[in-house]
C-alpha cells in the first residue's frame, strides 16, 4: 500500500524508511517550492501544537523557523534584535492582554 504525503519531511527520514526495508520516493525543491513547504510546515506544526500542547510540535516550529531564516539569509542575531527592539517599543504577549474593543475619535466627536 502507498502513502502520499506530498510534505517537506526532516532531512535523515528518507533514511530511516529505507532502512526499514520500505522504499519511497522523493526530490529536491527549489527555493521557491522549498520556501512555501517551510511556511506549510510552520502552520503544520502550530496546528498539531495547539491540539496536543506537545512541548515536541513546539521544537518542530522553532526547526522550521530556522529552517526560513537561513533560506531568507537573515541574520538569526538581527531577527532577536528586532523582536527585542518590537517587545521595548510595543512590549510583548506575556500580559495576557486580549483587545476587545477601540472607539474612534469620530465616533467620541458624535456622542
Amino acid at each position: 500500500m502507498k502513502t502520499t504525503y506530498n510534505k517537506l519531511v526532516r532531512d535523515k527520514i528518507p533514511q530511516l524508511i529505507h532502512e526499514s526495508g520500505r522504499k519511497y520516493t522523493s526530490r529536491i525543491m527549489g527555493e521557491k517550492e522549498y520556501h512555501e513547504a517551510l511556511i506549510d510546515k510552520i502552520i503544520e506544526e502550530i496546528e498539531e501544537f495547539r491540539a496536543t500542547d506537545n512541548e515536541e510540535e513546539l521544537a518542530d516550529i522553532y526547526e522550521a523557523l530556522d529552517c526560513l531564516v537561513h533560506l531568507k539569509d537573515y541574520e538569526p542575531m538581527h531577527i532577536d534584535y528586532l523582536r527585542i527592539k518590537k517587545r521595548e517599543a510595543r512590549g510583548s504577549f506575556n500580559d495576557r492582554i486580549l483587545l476587545e474593543e477601540v472607539e474612534d475619535e469620530d465616533e467620541i466627536e458624535r456622542e
